[in-house]
């Protein structure tokens, strides 16, 4: 793995914790529902070979992460005294900058807060304040569950200044327009630092889309156009499609993505980006028992015009853009020259083309695969 890095380059880790309790309606990740008592064999084992996997990757890297995100599933059912000794393993060349925890809210208790020496920020997974819209979605907690744990995350950023997010989810069925702001105006009322806000997606195979529709793609676009007003409102800035902060409080973690940064990903499923003007793509094992009998990686190197679209991808969800400048350094390539002719076809209410940058509007966000498709033709 170390090969395929820029040493030049930071680099960050994601560590991917799959096990939840009951896997939610509308979830399309891999993720392994703790069901029974024998299971908890497969978390030690699973714990076991993923302490061993990131000493090694840390022996060999010798140097520090720049950020730590770990993400499931929900990593809280690992327990706080294990998460903290991961995060040992992580630092022994130092600490980064930003390290991110999920957890859902009904997992969350006080034990947590002997990580607040480790643990900068924490995502909690609410996505709503309604209980018949959680059992839509098919999640664990309440409301009162949700408020609980929001108030605990409260008492630990009294101790420590950790940072907040809060996810939500929107356009659930049968949730009104009002319903949707008022989630956003109680979850805002917890001085949260960052707010995430996806619209529902329907996947294939999932129990939601089973018994489910969604709504038509304007209502989605014009109730995502009134609730990102209301953040706006509230004092939260939009700096990617479904990413909100107050203050400045982006996920650094998060922009490592959206810059197609270096990152390692370890756990089952788990992707990893390597190199900058040369990108490597990794997965590790796709489930819990082929990584515990042994953990290995497919590696894609990608072709020059795959990392492109991949740079595409991700930057242009921000609100930067992308950087002409990181371009050209990156692929050795003009991006007026490579894609002029093409932005033409574009509306012109879609984007803003500067010197500098090229960035998609509200209208051209919310028709982003449009205008990627337009983009990438032919590339």
């Amino acid at each position: 793995m170390i090969e395929y890095l820029d040493p030049q380059k930071d680099v960050s880790l994601y560590i991917h914790i799959p096990f939840c309790t009951t896997k939610c309606d509308y979830c399309a990740f891999y993720s392994l529902p703790l069901s029974k008592r024998s299971d908890t064999c497969i978390v030690d084992q699973f714990y076991e070979v993923l302490s061993m996997e990131l000493s090694s990757v840390v022996a060999e890297l010798k140097r520090p992460f720049r950020t730590v995100f770990i993400g499931g599933g929900n990593p809280g059912l690992l327990g706080s005294r294990r998460i903290g000794n991961l995060l040992d393993i992580a630092y022994e060349y130092g600490k980064s900058i930003e390290t991110t925890m999920e957890i859902n809210p009904e997992t969350l208790d006080q034990s947590f807060s002997s990580l607040l020496d480790r643990v900068t920020r924490i995502s909690v997974g609410i996505q709503s304040f309604s209980d018949r819209h959680l059992r839509t979605l098919g999640r664990n907690a309440s409301r009162d569950v949700n408020v609980r744990a929001l108030r605990l995350l409260e008492e630990f950023r009294s101790e420590s200044g950790l940072k907040i997010n809060g996810d939500l989810m929107t356009n659930i069925p049968r949730q009104s327009i009002d319903e949707a702001i008022k989630d956003i105006e109680m979850l805002s009322s917890f001085d949260i630092d960052h707010l995430s806000l996806y619209s529902l997606t329907f996947e294939e195979g999932t129990k939601l889309t089973g018994r489910e529709k969604p709504l038509d793609e304007d209502e989605e676009a014009d109730n995502l156009c009134t609730l990102w007003d209301r953040l706006a409102s509230l004092g939260f800035e939009q700096y990617e499609v479904s990413a909100f902060s107050r203050n400045g409080s982006y996920c650094a973690h998060n922009l490592v993505y959206w810059n197609l940064g270096q990152y390692i990903g370890l756990g089952p499923s788990a992707e990893s980006s390597l190199g900058y003007s040369s990108v490597v793509s990794m997965r590790q094992n796709e489930d819990v028992a082929s990584f515990i009998a042994s953990p290995s990686f497919d590696v894609m190197p990608l072709e020059k015009d795959e990392a492109v679209e991949e740079y595409l991808l991700t930057a242009l969800r921000t609100k930067w853009g992308i950087d002409k400048k990181e371009f050209a350094a990156r692929f050795n390539e003009d991006f007026d020259e490579l894609f002029r002719c093409k932005i033409a076809g574009l509306r012109q209410n879609f984007y803003e083309d500067s010197k500098e940058f090229f960035t998609l509007k509200r209208d051209g966000i919310l028709v982003m695969n449009q205008v990627l498709l337009t983009l990438l033709a032919d590339l």
